[in-house]
């Protein structure tokens, strides 16, 4: 009896053994057409280091690797596992076999099970269209479009040039929303823009009752919008990589998931917004007065002199102040007339523009400097403003007050200065030193026979331009031998700039700022693996990191931890609150990976 206890505890023992060392491929779905999307899955459910993914080329890699973890309890024991999925599609068809994956485990290397497809003809419907989710790692009978889509909202579809629109994008999601990522923010053309500050760029979650269904909305946009010319004019739509938490596919790992409804998983969607039209109306000819220059909304008006009695050339100011709601950004200085004896000079702006959920509004003044030269009575008359009312449909015209000004005779000095008066005011930039005195001192006189030519000074006035000529074409000739190689000098200098990128981190760090730190943190990633692998910022993706550093030699444990450092970095940056990483850990985590790479690169 004893003997078989003994043998039952070595089988236990031996069967446990293999379990802690379970190294598993699964794949959400085996039959696929090409171009569909689906998602591979390793599950290690011990430690391990190294992990080498197959070749995928017959694959297009969309995202990955992505890590989620999950936990379990076994006879009272916790246990922890952790996935490294991938979202890919086939390019071609036929019965294609994805190999064995393998990971080390305490010294060992196990591998994977390997993975078979039957790839069928493809369909127009992969990729998804407009407003439709890109599963890329969903099953295919999920309706994703109707519990995650992007919404633009505009509060009109009908204006006037030069009258406020307002729209708003906001996600709209059944799933738990986790992040965004390549956000593509639209380009208003045709439109003036103005956007409202985000709270320093945190997404608020907000819920929302959208045709009876409840919905978690966040808002991505809000922007004014102000139509340059006529027609029928489109509002693009955005598009965005939604990180959200679901439900996953795939079947109960053990009787812990089972019981509590199955695991969760993070899955990335890409999702756009549908097109918005806006018809655009010329402002009404009829009634149109005069002194209107395009100002559309709703504004009050001021005029204002300095001082009404003045000298002869002395400066009095004329301010006007615009205060209002509408296109006042836009709005230029009103055309006025004034008395021909002043000297008037371009009048100084000065706005104060607020942007918020409201509107654009604020005020804007226009400071003239006015100079009148002769004594007398003088009126100014004619300052008129007209805007456009766009609710009421008309052109509301506010005239001024009128202005008098009383201009007493001024100094005699000045007078004489004033004499000289031309018709056209750029004449004279400064009156009184367009002509010269008469000077009376002791002046200093060369002998007649004393020549220029041929002399000292002429001389070096004939070398001196060869000489630099010559020197400047040696110091351009030294710069360009210097810079010949211009990719091994932006690869030398990578550690060092990203070195003082992350020294700004670092006193972000300190103040606990974990927007910035993120920020500035990522900006060290990205430009050191630009400079180091010779990489077009415009073409910097995780598909083209992960090929470039495997050729040149770099663990797969390095590309795998830079990779997931990215990600860190860019989920954090749109939803810093959601982060709870030790900040001084991922400095110096950062710190010892770009070193590791540098000694590893070749």
């Amino acid at each position: 009896m004893k003997k078989i206890k003994i043998l039952f505890v070595l089988l236990l023992s031996a069967i446990t053994s293999v379990m802690a060392q379970k190294f598993v491929a699964q794949a959400s779905k085996t039959t696929v057409a090409v171009g569909e999307a689906f998602q591979i899955s390793y599950t290690l459910n011990t430690s391990g280091s190294n992990f080498k993914v197959p070749a995928l080329k017959d694959f297009d890699v969309y995202s990955g690797p992505n890590q989620s973890t999950s936990m379990s309890f076994v006879n009272g024991a916790m246990s922890q596992s952790v996935t490294l999925s991938y979202v890919i599609a086939a390019k071609k068809e036929g019965k294609i076999t994805i190999g064995p994956a393998t990971v080390n485990v305490d010294g060992k290397t196990i591998q994977s099970n390997s993975l078979t497809f039957d790839v069928v003809k493809g369909s127009n419907n992969y990729p998804n269209s407009s407003n439709q989710g890109n599963a890329n790692n969903t099953a295919p009978s999920e309706n994703v479009s109707d519990n995650l889509f992007i919404r633009a909202t505009v509060n009109k579809t009908k204006a006037v040039v030069g009258e406020q629109i307002s729209v708003v994008y906001k996600v709209y999601t059944r799933y738990q929303l986790r992040g965004f990522q390549d956000i593509k923010f639209p380009d208003f053309n045709g439109f003036y823009s103005m956007d409202v500050p985000m709270n320093n760029q945190q997404v608020q979650v907000t819920n929302e009752n959208l045709d009876g269904v409840n919905y978690q909305v966040a808002e991505l946009k809000h922007s004014f919008l102000f139509p340059q010319r006529t027609g029928k004019i489109e509002i693009p739509p955005m598009e965005a990589e939604l990180v959200v938490r679901k439900k996953s596919n795939r079947q109960p790992r053990d009787i812990f998931e089972q019981f509590f409804g199955g695991g969760y998983e993070d899955a990335v969607y890409s999702v756009k917004s549908k097109v918005v039209q806006i018809d655009v109306q010329a402002l009404p000819d009829a009634n149109k007065p005069k002194s209107f220059n395009g100002a559309v909304g709703d504004f009050s008006y001021k005029v204002q002199l300095s001082k009404d009695k003045v000298k002869a050339n002395e400066a009095v100011n004329l301010k006007i102040t615009l205060t209002g709601k509408g296109n006042i950004k836009l709005v230029d200085a009103p055309e006025l007339s004034f008395p021909d004896d002043f000297e008037v000079y371009d009048p100084k702006e000065n706005e104060n523009i607020v942007v918020n959920g409201g509107g654009v509004s604020g005020s804007k003044t226009f400071d003239y400097v006015l100079i009148p030269r002769y004594e007398g009575d003088y009126k100014i008359d004619q300052i008129q403003f007209t805007y456009f009312n766009a609710d009421k449909k008309e052109y509301v015209s506010i005239p001024s007050p009128e202005l008098l000004i009383h201009v007493e005779k001024g100094d005699a000095s000045a007078a004489k200065a004033s004499v000289f008066n031309p018709t056209d005011k750029n004449d004279v930039k400064i009156l009184g030193e367009d002509i010269k005195y008469i000077k009376i001192n002791n002046s200093e006189f060369k002998p007649l026979e004393t020549h220029f030519f041929g002399s000292v000074i002429f001389y070096l006035c004939l070398i001196i331009p060869f000489s630099l000529f010559a020197g400047t074409l040696w110091y351009y000739k030294k710069q360009l031998e210097l810079n010949k190689n211009i990719v091994a000098v932006k690869s030398k200098k990578a550690t060092k700039l990203a070195k003082k990128k992350l020294a700004i981190a670092e006193k972000y760090l300190k103040l606990n700022n974990k927007e910035l730190f993120y920020a500035e943190t990522l900006q060290a990633i990205q430009g050191y693996v630009c400079d180091k692998l010779n990489i077009d910022h415009a073409s910097l993706n995780k598909d083209r990191i992960q090929e470039e550093l495997a050729k040149r030699s770099v663990s797969m444990a390095s590309i795998v931890q830079l990779l997931e450092l990215i990600n860190s970095c860019e989920f954090a940056r749109y939803a810093p609150a959601a982060v709870s990483a030790d900040l001084p850990q991922v400095y110096q985590s950062t710190v010892e990976l770009i070193t590791k790479i540098e000694d590893e690169i070749r």
